[in-house]
């Protein structure tokens, strides 16, 4: 253990090294919150004697849980010891929690209980929205917004400070508003919402059924139980990591919280200034709350570390970030310098993707860069706003090549299928033996490869492989990178690339939308800023009715560039050429008349 020790700075090390039970690791970007965490798993085997079974991870995506057990492979290897845990994200999480639940007649749930999307319960039941929120005539927004409040309220957003977990405790007299891109702000009555919930929790009982916020909700039911489950669970692990903690809801807070009891070791890591999924339940109080409340159960046991030593950007970009968010959240390491940032100020998306496609092909043509080493980042893709089609348009035209993520398909949705028959083939037999049937019944090589990368990540039986699918359902399974790379800011959040440009900045575009949440706008911005390890390009215009993010670019070292057409000119600035030229003209005639002026006093003054 003491060459990984070794391997680590200062912070890393008193975080790996501290053995109370209670610890909250505040890790900027680039710092490596990752190496530090695997490591400290790590250690509490080698180190304190923990069995492998007896730790949990718990991460908020499957691409920082593969990174997670990636890290802690490597670190194995360097040391010739060590085993992989089970880290699962929350919604496998709580799935498992159920299926203990189930098992011991607990949960409301049966056996073989199905998942799907909130906004998916209108296929199962075509009559959940009548007489609901009828001042709409768009029935599909009122199923989105209905679904989204459905899910905030259970999450723990809006009025109250804990997650609703019973349609009873809805207060009919506050109004639940919802933003959308196509009406603005929704207000949906609180009435309307508990007859939604009502009328689910009926289709929920009679097919079988759940969305993902629901599995949270019915796993922290039976852990507050303080029965059966609460027991199973709760003497299985003794050791829990989460990561990515300024991204849990309220009410994955609770469902930690409801696990543990004073026996358990946790260990939590995060950065407020990263959290961008408020939309989505996130609370970044999560982490203050951390130290409240664990300061409570044993004051002497509870410590904080600030990891601030960014390992990936030079120290132009990290000034920028800095300076951007208000404060002094990372330092560089080795005080690497490169390129000022670029800020472009151009006034259109198609004038943008022209810049950027151009400056991409100078850097490729160069041999600077491979395509691939090269990140568009955008805030929004939509029909309202389509910067990510305008730029491949000006990619194609360039003939660069682009890899871009699809949205979600239904292959894991086929695959939990497959899962649930695997379970019924083979219940309670070992993975391994399992893997060797398939491979003599020369079965479906999805469903092999599944199978082994769940038991590479610590599924052991057949009834473990659920809690794999399900972490498939959740997300977008990631692209490979074969040329250069376009993603929402939200899709980078963990990654990083030797090139990053950012698009498209201005009122309405990011900020996003006509009434934006600025502190999660600036938030998400500094995620955007913080991917760009070398080269970093931020383009777009000055915002006038919201705040101005490149107006706040340009208040740090960073060099202004102007990238126009005359032609746009003409047609935006209501200036023809023959404008232009008898201002230039004008300007002339006054800067003229300046310097006689100035003149004339030099030589009244020479007379003195």
């Amino acid at each position: 253990m003491s060459k990984i020790l070794e391997y680590l700075n200062i912070e890393q090390q008193q975080a790996v090294t501290y053995k109370g039970k209670y610890l909250q690791i505040n890790a900027g970007p680039g710092t490596g919150k990752t190496t530090t965490l695997a490591a400290k798993i790590l250690y509490t085997q080698s180190e304190l004697g923990a069995d492998t079974d007896k730790i949990l991870g718990i991460s908020f995506s499957r691409s920082a849980k593969s990174q997670l057990l990636n890290k802690l492979e490597e670190f194995s290897d360097q040391v010739g010891f060590g085993g992989k845990p089970a880290i699962l994200t929350f919604h496998s999480l709580a799935h498992r929690i159920i299926k203990y639940g189930i098992h011991c007649s607990e949960s409301r749930f049966r056996s073989g209980f199905q998942r799907i999307n909130t906004e998916d319960f209108l296929s199962l039941e075509p009559s959940l929205l009548k007489g609901l929120c009828i001042d709409y005539a768009d029935r599909t927004v009122v199923n989105k917004v209905l679904s989204q409040a459905y899910n905030l309220i259970r999450q723990g957003n809006w009025f109250q400070s804990n997650p609703i977990e019973y349609y009873d405790d809805i207060d009919l007299s506050k109004p639940y508003p919802v933003t959308t891109y196509e009406y603005g702000r929704i207000l949906i009555k609180g009435n309307d919402l508990k007859k939604f919930w009502k009328r689910i929790s009926k289709i929920e009982k009679l097919k079988n059924v759940t969305d993902f916020q629901g599995m949270i909700t019915e796993a922290i039911r039976l852990l507050q139980l303080r029965n059966q489950t609460y027991n199973a669970v709760s003497s299985q692990y003794h050791y829990i990591f989460v990561d990515e903690y300024q991204d849990t809801s309220i009410a994955q807070e609770k469902l930690l919280l409801s696990m543990i009891d004073t026996s358990h070791s946790v260990t939590v890591v995060g950065d407020k200034n990263q959290t961008i999924y408020t939309f989505n339940g996130s609370n970044s109080e999560n982490l203050n709350r951390f130290n409240e409340h664990f300061s409570k159960v044993d004051r002497k046991s509870v410590k904080q570390i600030d990891l601030i030593q960014n390992y990936r950007s030079t120290g132009e970009v990290i000034t920028l970030a800095n300076d951007f968010i208000r404060e002094k959240n990372i330092v560089s390491y080795d005080a690497r310098t490169g390129f000022k940032p670029a800020v472009v100020e151009t006034h259109s998306i198609d004038l943008a993707a022209s810049y950027v496609s151009n400056t991409i092909k100078e850097l490729v043509d160069n041999g600077e860069y491979a395509p691939s080493d090269i990140c568009i980042l955008y805030r929004k893709n939509s029909a309202y706003s389509p910067q990510g089609d305008k730029v491949i348009e000006h990619l194609e035209n360039l003939n660069i090549a682009y890899t871009r993520k699809h949205p979600q398909n239904q292959k894991s949705r086929s695959l939990t299928a497959l899962v649930t028959d695997l379970e019924n083939e083979y219940e309670d037999e070992p993975l391994d033996e399992v893997v060797a049937k398939l491979m003599e019944k020369d079965a479906d090589k999805t469903v092999l490869i599944f199978v082994k990368d769940a038991m590479s990540q610590g599924a052991v039986e057949v009834d473990d492989l659920m809690d794999y699918a399900i972490e498939l359902e959740e997300e977008v399974p990631d692209m490979e990178d074969k040329g250069v790379i376009l993603k929402t800011v939200h899709d980078a959040k963990g990654l990083e690339y030797p090139v990053v440009f950012i698009l498209y900045l201005g009122d309405r575009e990011f900020p996003h939308s006509s009434q934006p949440d600025i502190d999660e706008e600036i938030r998400l911005f500094y995620v955007g800023l913080t991917r760009a390890q070398n080269r970093l390009y931020i383009v777009g215009e000055k915002g006038i009715h919201q705040e101005s993010f490149l107006d706040n670019c340009l208040h740090s070292n960073v060099e202004h560039i102007h990238y126009h057409s005359s032609r746009f000119e003409e047609k935006n600035d209501g200036f023809t050429s023959r404008d232009k030229n008898l201002i230039n003209e004008t300007t002339k005639q006054l800067k003229d008349a300046e310097e006689k002026e100035q003149q004339g006093l030099k030589d009244l003054m020479d007379l003195f």
